[in-house]
């Protein structure tokens, strides 16, 4: 893979030893959090002081939970959000509903920059880095940040924080394995102070077999972080992620192959169709490279003044097959753009290549007016490019592909006559973007808290649409603008008691596609939400409580489907109601113990009937797919410091593959067991040393965790075809031990 030369400068100047000073907290608000003494719930949840519903997963958590699981994982717990992975690695098929709203509803950042696709607003595993390098990760379940990133949260946000270098020299080694030859090795070095800098540099490498079919995956990922603070207010933090990962894809199912074979996945063996290559699981691979670098500078302008400003630098390069082999003949270029004449009709791996540079800036201005007032401003920009192909390849002898990463005009490539690449795609997409905001907050007496805040988005697309054997060369554009107020009230009760209001508004662009498929597309509008929550919350040094109601109002719901003739386009199908109560509760008992709990209700309304095909389709008061409306997670906890041991539960309740809810799957109940030993050290050599033990899905139960493609019907309806949901499968028990020691 090509990376541009700012990755390489990064990394020099990492390797010379340069470092700069740090403030990583200013890349995102991250909020008040409160943590004292012993922590409640072994970690899970923390005294939040925000007058908006907001969870936080403590590092203490993560580190008790198993030792593979990605960022998102770790939230698995967490009052409404349903989190659902493919397997254990924390590298494949990680996929969350939260309050109703999808993963590409919601906004993702790490230290304050977007990781959600720039076109589509996936969420990829790889993006999300190490966790033994997060400090914490926290969920916003509402309402997205005002300064936060985004253009496609029309839901609330997610944010990832990074652990800050320690102040004394340290090496810290884990070393994991796990069923399935699961396998993850583990280095972080940490530079300590020298002169003010502080610098830690990590390397892992995981790599496990699939528990379901044939094929694995790896991952190798270096991450870096370097941080000055001259004792005065100013200060300069640089991180940097690097990530390369190359597997094999797991297939969705159907309910009814499930049903009859709950671990199907694609073919172990080459599959022939009129004696050519059809199907074989070498060929659904899904392969990609990722860079994140971020410089945040902070500048104690006045000791009532301070300015923040973080440039950010991503690049993004993944490739993914699933299905079938492509056919391609001489009379494949259905638009005339290449000379295909005497190609003899043969099959290839074609695999969609999506690759993306953007870079951008976040600046923030605070201005503390006095002691109960203080205001921010700030100004976002970015410049997204985006380039997806989807090139024919060579297939070997033995059903592998001759170029599996798919380069860009790369080497095994099927050309025309004329010498040009054959596309089944190629479009080039660029998206600037731009934020600008007033936050103001205000402490009336020291019970009251106001907080007020105006936004303004613009967002660009720009599409070039080049010949490829489907489209002829067509340039697009459209442009989006909106205002996005928002409003919350604290009040403290007593000082147990506490009380909040918070109301906001987001949206979410049209994804980049609309440039795409069929021309009406284009005219689809964005996703505006209107997001209302009234929280209260308990606490004492021993119990922590919190309940909170809310409702989601968002209208122009966007869907991706084909039309009458197949071909691809955006539908607006109306308007969503997402309404329900959070409960949230942790504590301390005698000997120890510690325990967790949470319930999530969530009733996920559509408002209106769905016209597809040009027939209509009754889903109207339905429940939105993909949403259970119960879910219910406990867990009992045990830690002395010499010992910890905790046992969780967590209920899904069912949930619908369609809009129409003909087709039902029924909920399930997982749990996970983990334990570890703090084991003695002589302090002088070996500062820390523990070994820990996770089992997931203790019971191995069977289940499907999730919707992967939703359909509007699974039943014909009015001349309208049924159509079929598929799901992702629920992974099976797992067992993992890893070592992990402090110098």
């Amino acid at each position: 893979m090509k990376l541009n030369s700012l990755f390489i400068t990064l990394l020099a100047v990492g390797a010379g030893g340069w470092t700069l000073a740090a403030l990583a907290d200013d890349s995102m608000d991250i909020g008040d959090v409160t943590v004292t003494g012993q922590s409640l719930g072994g970690g899970h949840m923390v005294q939040e002081d925000s007058a908006k519903a907001r969870s936080t997963v403590t590092k203490e958590a993560m580190d008790q939970m198993s030792s593979t699981a990605n960022a998102l994982d770790k939230l698995k717990y967490t009052p409404g959000i349903n989190v659902s992975s493919t397997d254990a690695t924390g590298l494949v098929g990680t996929s969350f509903t939260m309050r109703g709203m999808n993963s590409d509803q919601v906004g993702i950042s790490a230290d304050g920059i977007p990781i959600n696709d720039s076109g589509s607003y996936a969420i990829y595993p790889n993006l999300l880095g190490d966790p033994e390098n997060l400090a914490e990760v926290f969920a916003t379940q509402g309402s997205s940040e005002a300064d936060g990133p985004h253009i496609g949260s029309s839901g609330g946000n997610i944010g990832l924080v990074t652990i800050r270098p320690e102040k004394d020299f340290g090496v810290f080694v884990k070393q994991s394995v796990g069923t399935h030859n699961l396998r993850k090795s583990f280095a972080r070095l940490n530079t300590g102070d020298i002169d003010g800098f502080r610098s830690w540099l990590s390397a892992s490498h995981t790599e496990g077999d699939k528990w379901r079919g044939s094929g694995g995956v790896r991952a190798d990922k270096v991450e870096w972080n370097t941080l000055f603070d001259d004792g005065s207010g100013n200060s300069t933090n640089v991180i940097v992620k690097y990530a390369r990962q190359e597997g094999y894809n797991y297939s969705t199912l159907s309910k009814a192959q499930f049903d009859a074979d709950p671990r199907a996945d694609y073919s172990e063996t080459p599959v022939y169709k009129s004696g050519k290559l059809s199907s074989y699981y070498k060929l659904n691979r899904n392969n990609s490279e990722t860079l994140n670098a971020s410089v945040t500078q902070r500048f104690q302008l006045r000791d009532n003044l301070s300015l923040s400003v973080a440039p950010y630098y991503s690049y993004s390069y993944a490739n993914s097959f699933t299905g079938n082999a492509s056919t391609l003949s001489s009379s494949s270029s259905i638009a005339g753009n290449y000379n295909l004449a005497g190609l003899a009709s043969n099959t290839y791996y074609r695999p969609s290549v999506t690759e993306t540079w953007r870079s951008g800036v976040m600046s923030k201005l605070k201005w503390d007016v006095s002691d109960d007032h203080s205001l921010d401003f700030g100004y976002w920009y970015e410049k997204a490019r985006q380039r997806q192909t989807q090139p024919f390849i060579s297939i070997n002898a033995d059903g592998t592909p001759s170029s599996p990463w798919a380069e860009y005009n790369g080497a095994d490539q099927v050309t025309d006559n004329n010498g040009a690449t054959v596309q089944g795609r190629h479009y080039y997409t660029e998206t600037p973007a731009q934020k600008l905001w007033a936050q103001d907050t205000w402490t009336l007496t020291p019970d009251w808290t106001l907080a007020g805040g105006l936004a303004y988005q613009y967002v660009e697309r720009n599409g070039d649409m080049m010949a490829s054997l489907y489209d002829v060369p067509e340039k697009r554009d459209r442009k989006y603008h909106e205002f996005l107020p928002n409003f919350n009230i604290r009040y403290q009760i007593n000082e147990n008691n506490q009380a909040f209001y918070n109301v906001t508004r987001n949206m979410r662009t049209p994804p980049n596609y609309v440039l795409y498929d069929t021309a009406d597309s284009m005219y689809v509008k964005p996703e505006l939400s209107w997001n209302q929550e009234l929280g209260w919350r308990y606490t004492t040094k021993s119990t922590s409580v919190s309940a909170t109601l809310f409702h989601i109002a968002y209208k122009d719901r966007e869907v991706s489907t084909t039309n009458a003739d197949g071909d691809y386009e955006m539908l607006n199908v109306g308007n969503v109601v997402n309404q329900g109560l959070e409960l949230e509760w942790s504590g301390l008992l005698p000997y120890n113990f510690n325990y967790y709990t949470s319930y999530t209700y969530t009733q996920s309304t559509q408002k209106d009937d769905v016209v597809s095909k040009g027939a209509d389709l009754p889903t109207s008061g339905n429940q939105l797919a993909n949403v259970p409306k119960n879910m219910f997670n406990a867990s009992l906890g045990y830690d002395d410091k010499h010992y910890y041991g905790n046992v969780a539960g967590k209920y899904v309740g069912s949930y619908y593959g369609d809009l129409t809810n003909d087709e039902k799957i029924s909920g399930r109940t997982v749990f996970d067991l983990n334990a570890g030993i703090y084991l003695p050290v002589d302090k002088k050599i070996i500062k820390t040393a523990t070994l820990r033990f996770s089992v997931l899905n203790v019971f191995d139960k069977q289940y499907l965790s999730s919707a992967s493609t939703v359909s509007f019907n699974s039943k014909a309806y009015n001349g309208v075809a049924a159509s079929i949901p598929y799901y992702n499968v629920g992974e099976e028990r797992t067992a993992m031990v890893s070592l992990e020691v402090g110098f």
